[in-house]
């Protein structure tokens, strides 16, 4: 059977087992689980074990199996998927537990008013001796599975404000907490306090990963989202691998955010994205995704070199669901067809978009919370929209990598950078990198750090009464908007308009203006967007946060403004000549081969009004040039092996590509 990082393709099956599903195993058959290893040829099985109710779906001896088995489930699953060589992973709740926690309540965390936060256990108590490692044991011993999945982990830990906490964190620390809490950020050591608990939370999954693998060496083993955009920041465990489950409601944008956040750590990763989403229009139900879509969710997470995994409910017995299995043969047969030209590559340096641990660290409202996160992500599509072969880099990843990037963007910021990563971007300017600040707080914390313009906030409110939108006294038409800030109007060309909301107005003399902005369509105009010489290099800023407006309600000005000052500042690799349609591309190489993949970022994954789609417009005569010092031998589009004719002039290979329907690679042989 494959190692976890050796293997492309996945299938995940869980249901989060309770006593009121039932008697397990009823509806189980040996010829179900080899159906689908058999058809689809998975490298690997992911299914349910204990989820966060706390019930173990496997007759567990740690005393929290299911009231009632008619048979061994695990052991069937076991047998099968050894027999049809398929590795077995279990879904296993980590720090998410509501069993352990109602019975254990003082090993629940407790909130800072003195409540149990319900189902969340200490990272720093006896919940992982008491119960996890030893049913992670029993696991590898008894049935000798490959390794396991833990959910309900990073993204569920929290502070704790037991008394004994406060006092351990005192005592370790040597803070004097002075009979106070840190339980805001206006509270004194509040910072100090999260942190502290980050540090209880990395230290536990280190104690359950090293324990396993010192008896079970070769089981391999995964935190959900740890080390992720959920928790960016450098692997500290001694995980096998990454991997994490993607937004059911808007894959195709998470999983174009989440790879290159995975993909900076240079570790075997995957990401999971399910087959159904859970609400229509707003209200709930499962509906069933068309292949297409799940394709496309598939080729963002493959074309910058992960493996993917597909997310299958189980029956409430245990038993899969073979339908919505065998439905998947399609995305199977996509998936195996363009294996070697992508799996494990790695990111070739173009543009970097900076997810900052430190500013992530202060705005989460858990330990590890996504808050904030649209603004990075929608500015991940926007600059994947224009045409940029995008890495995402943390503070570490950054400073490895730093000078290699000709493009480094710094999104919005919540607090701020710390003085040093302000600095090094600076110094990355000043020695000939263009350096593209966007948002005005981040505008701001630049300014005052010695960068050369001025900032001057945008905040003109709505009058007392005054409505965002009265269409001539048609109350059936008005809009009474809560919003407090006038929307500002901005423009790239002067005749086409756009809205940007609670913007910033750039002042610099001699500086390159991208987009002007004024508080009436005749209004005075302000700089919206300048770029300034900066040493050798530049700085450019913009006064809006295009990422998360981007995100809420794109607007083709977005895409027309961050064009604009992108194609202006250095020269890529790979460039888009013209398409038509919308095309992601990632310069990726693969074993020592140059690849340029094309994915096909169209259609309405992100329309909350289209659940499901069974079509995506094909995107249609693409020109690309690719930088090379000399003629390339071939070019190919796979996974077809198609050769393509193409011309080279003045140090780069001009290629025509008829369509792209979901994902297809430009191979280029060198």
């Amino acid at each position: 059977m494959k190692k976890r990082k050796d293997s492309f393709f996945g299938l995940h099956f869980d249901y989060h087992a309770q006593p009121k599903y039932g008697v397990q195993g009823l509806n189980l058959k040996e010829e179900d689980v080899r159906e689908i290893c058999r058809s689809l040829k998975p490298d690997f099985i992911q299914i349910d074990c204990k989820g966060h109710p706390g019930w173990a779906s496997y007759p567990s001896k740690l005393g929290n199996a299911m009231p009632e088995f008619a048979q061994d489930t695990l052991a069937l699953w076991r047998r099968v998927t050894r027999e049809e060589d398929v590795a077995l992973y279990m879904h296993y709740s980590g720090v998410f537990d509501l069993k352990y926690c109602a019975e254990h309540p003082e090993e629940t965390v407790m909130d800072a008013d003195g409540s149990i936060n319900r189902g969340t256990t200490r990272t720093d108590g006896s919940y992982v001796d008491e119960l996890m490692i030893p049913q992670l044991t029993e696991l590898a011993e008894k049935y000798g599975v490959d390794g396991a999945w833990v959910d309900g982990d990073c993204w569920r830990a929290a502070t704790d404000f037991h008394p004994e906490s406060l006092e351990k964190f005192q005592k370790e620390t040597g803070i004097d907490l002075a009979g106070g809490i840190p339980a805001t950020p206006a509270d004194p050591y509040y910072q100090e306090y999260r942190e502290y608990h980050r540090e209880l939370y990395r230290r536990y999954v280190r104690h359950y990963v090293d324990a396993i693998h010192e008896k079970f060496p070769n089981f391999q083993i995964t935190s959900n989202w740890a080390f992720s955009d959920h928790m960016p920041e450098k692997v500290s465990a001694n995980v096998d691998f990454l991997s994490g489950d993607l937004n059911p409601a808007d894959s195709f944008q998470s999983a174009r955010y989440a790879a290159r956040a995975l993909a900076q750590q240079k570790m075997p990763w995957d990401l999971m994205s399910w087959n159904f989403r859970r609400s229509v229009g707003g209200r709930g139900g499962v509906v069933a995704k068309h292949p297409k879509q799940i394709m496309q969710e598939a080729a963002a997470v493959i074309a910058m070199g992960g493996a993917y995994q597909n997310y299958i409910m189980q029956y409430f017995d245990g038993s899969p669901n073979v339908t919505d299995a065998k439905n998947l043969l399609p995305l199977a047969e996509f998936l195996r067809a363009r294996k070697e030209f992508c799996f494990r590559g790695t990111p070739i340096h173009q543009a970097a978009l900076l997810l900052s641990t430190y500013d992530r660290a202060r705005e989460a409202s858990k330990l590890y919370a996504r808050s904030g996160f649209r603004r990075v992500m929608g500015l991940t599509s926007l600059l994947c929209d224009v045409g940029q072969s995008l890495e995402i880099v943390c503070e570490h990843t950054l400073a490895e990598n730093r000078d290699s990037y000709g493009m480094i963007v710094v999104p919005e910021l919540f607090a701020g950078l710390a003085p040093e990563t302000i600095q090094s971007l600076l110094e990355y300017a000043e020695k000939g990198g263009a350096l593209v600040l966007v948002g005005r707080k981040t505008c701001e914390v630049f300014a005052e750090a010695g960068a050369p313009f001025g900032v001057e906030l945008c905040n003109e409110y709505f009058a007392q009464g005054e409505i965002a939108y009265d269409n001539g006294g048609d109350t059936g038409h008005a809009d009474k908007s809560t919003q407090k800030h006038k929307p500002y109007y901005f423009t790239v060309d002067e005749s086409s308009f756009g809205v940007a909301y609670s913007p910033a107005a750039i002042v610099a003399d001699g500086a390159r203006v991208e987009a002007f902005l004024s508080s009436e369509l005749t209004g005075a105009r302000k700089v919206l967007s300048a770029t300034l010489a900066f040493g050798e290099g530049s700085i450019t800023a913009v006064g809006f946060d295009a990422g998360l407006q981007y995100s809420q309600g794109a607007q083709y000005l977005h895409r027309d403004l961050m064009k604009q000052i992108t194609s202006s500042l250095y020269e890529p690799r790979v460039r888009i000549e013209s398409a038509l349609g919308r095309l992601e591309i990632i310069a990726l190489d693969v074993s020592g081969r140059f690849t340029v993949q094309l994915v096909n970022a169209g259609g309405n994954h992100g329309d909350e009004r289209c659940a499901t789609d069974d079509y995506i417009p094909p995107v249609l005569d693409i020109e690309l040039s690719i930088a090379l010092s000399e003629a390339p031998k071939a070019l190919r589009l796979q996974p077809e092996g198609k050769a393509l004719s193409f011309e080279y002039r003045d140090g780069r290979a001009y290629v025509k590509i008829d369509r792209v329907e979901i994902h297809s690679i430009l191979e280029i042989v060198e």
